[in-house]
């Protein structure tokens, strides 16, 4: 396994008047290779969870497991652990500084110890594997792209650190449509291509419908419901009750099967669902 996380629990400010129990009992498993979604309301307790799979949170209880050793043991390593799970947050574009997108890419893999032709590739490798020409793009002041050519720069300064695991908090908050859709393919290109193990948190469904092995939704610190998309979805009253809406495809789908009694449910993208669609309107 490669996090796992045990009972876990996280207090703010503990012991005092502002006390604040943002994860309860936290269990889950994540496989090397896996695409998961963690989907909750803000203050559900999904960004303070994934704080902990790289060390940035230490829990009050419980354990979180790194390829099966505590990651609080007295003979682990952190700083090793956040070369292997990189964690992107919000808005990651304000976090860039340097003069031009080469040192901004490099910063990362810099503090790794590489030098020399490694820095160039690395960024070379980073900026490619977000769809951003690395001549084009390498001597251009950070401070002078679109605002998706910023987020795109900053994600391939986390990929040109070559993490296992790629942690992003609502990777597309406050992008356009165009934008948040170039986005989650290049997300969704590099998963596949490189065999990252990427853990997307997020609010939106659509984004983790067509994309997610598995989902974990959380409410109130608390892990509700767990599972494959299709099997997450059919608990649209639970989802509704903690304040998550389905997919708009999967809420139409699940309207016309009101109707037609055959028609499946389980279809993310808008091709299959198309072609279920006038397959059964066809049947009549």
């Amino acid at each position: 396994m490669l996090i796992e996380t045990r009972k876990l629990t996280h207090t703010y400010m503990p012991g005092t008047p502002f006390q604040v129990e943002a994860l309860k009992d936290v269990s889950l498993k994540i496989r090397r290779g896996e695409f998961i979604g963690i989907i909750g309301e803000t203050g559900s307790g999904k960004s303070t969870l994934v704080q902990h799979f790289n060390g940035l949170l230490k829990p009050s209880a419980g354990e979180i497991l790194f390829k099966g050793r505590n990651i609080w043991g007295a003979e682990f390593n952190l700083r090793k652990l956040r070369s292997h799970v990189a964690l992107l947050f919000q808005f990651p574009e304000q976090q860039l500084f340097e003069e031009t997108v080469w040192k901004d890419v490099v910063f990362g893999p810099r503090n790794l110890g590489l030098s020399g032709e490694e820095l160039d590739k690395r960024a070379r490798y980073g900026l490619e594997l977000v769809g951003l020409d690395y001549e084009a793009y390498r001597e251009r002041s950070p401070f002078n792209l679109s605002g998706g050519e910023k987020r795109r720069v900053a994600l391939a300064g986390v990929l040109a650190m070559k993490p296992e695991v790629i942690i992003l908090d609502e990777p597309t908050a406050g992008m356009d449509p165009v934008g948040r859709r170039n986005l989650m393919q290049q997300i969704e290109k590099m998963h596949k291509e490189e065999n990252l193990t990427v853990i997307l948190v997020t609010h939106n469904m659509e984004d983790v419908s067509y994309l997610a092995e598995k989902i974990y939704i959380f409410s109130h610190g608390k892990m509700v419901l767990q599972g494959a998309p299709a099997e997450v979805f059919k608990s649209a009253t639970a989802l509704e009750e903690i304040g998550l809406n389905l997919p708009p495809l999967t809420d139409l789908l699940l309207k016309l099967k009101e109707k037609k009694q055959e028609m499946r449910t389980d279809l993310f993208s808008v091709e299959e669902a198309a072609c279920e669609i006038l397959y059964h309107f066809k049947k009549g």
